[in-house]
């Protein structure tokens, strides 16, 4: 992939550089809004106090821990705005790549820590997020079939496909499995909706098909901001048997 990238160079997601094969140019990268900022280990709220807000401590969500590549703000939500809302599916590469590049930095250790384990190998960070080796199988958030077609195309799906390719270069990727959740019935887009209208508007909005007893999960959106869409998709995986649900996005609001 490194070679392809030298001889095809990329343009930089957000500032449109040429970068080799990288989802972001060097500076883009250095001053990218959220990048690495500390975090809830379970919603990946910004919290600087514990490893766990005041929220998810006093009621514990459906979903075991979450990672967000960067902040939803500018200039990263302008990518993310523009995949979803005006069908540049192009723009899905550079942000699962710079997805991948999250998580395996989330898992890596840095040398001299304590927590190394040799070259190339990777442990379950303090965040509480996995190597993408340890989660069996990675689940995109769904849309609601009269949503697909009126868009034609899930843009987490598509997020998800460019992760798992790209992991599969530097770690052993997990399988992308679409149809392990559905999207029962339509429901008013969330970004349109308020705190307690989006609680009310997916309750019971996913269905997980088949049995997923033992596995570990990860789930894939675009952007997470109360988090009960992730909510809702970790409760159908559960009631499926799933053991461990991970959520995994490219943007998270403050």
């Amino acid at each position: 992939m490194q070679m392809m990238g030298r001889f095809l160079p990329r343009l930089c997601l957000l500032c449109e550089t040429p970068c080799a094969d990288a989802a972001l140019c060097a500076p883009c990268r250095k001053f990218l809004p959220g990048s690495g900022r500390r975090r809830c280990r379970i919603c990946a709220r910004p919290w600087q106090v514990s490893m766990q807000c005041a929220s998810c401590r006093a009621s514990p969500p459906a979903y075991e821990a979450s990672l967000a590549a960067a902040d939803y703000c500018a200039p990263l939500d302008r990518a993310v705005t523009a995949l979803k809302f005006s069908g540049q599916i192009g723009l899905a590469t550079g942000l699962g790549a710079l997805l991948a590049q999250a998580w395996v930095a989330a898992v890596t250790p840095p040398l001299g820590t304590g927590r190394d384990v040799g070259e190339g190998h990777v442990v379950e960070g303090e965040d509480g997020i996995p190597p993408p080796g340890r989660l069996d199988c990675i689940v995109p958030i769904p849309l609601a079939p009269a949503r697909l077609a009126e868009r034609g195309f899930n843009q987490a799906h598509l997020i998800a496909g460019a992760m798992v390719k790209r992991l599969r270069g530097v770690s052993t990727a997990p399988v992308l499995r679409q149809s392990h959740l559905v999207r029962q019935r339509d429901t008013q887009a969330q970004s349109l909706l308020q705190w307690n209208a989006r609680q009310a508007n997916l309750d019971h909005g996913f269905t997980a098909v088949g049995r997923l007893d033992g596995l570990h999960v990860g789930v894939v959106d675009d952007v997470m901001t109360t988090g009960a869409t992730l909510q809702a998709a970790a409760l159908a995986l559960k009631a499926a048997g799933a053991a461990r649900v991970v959520n995994l996005v490219v943007a998270r609001t403050a």
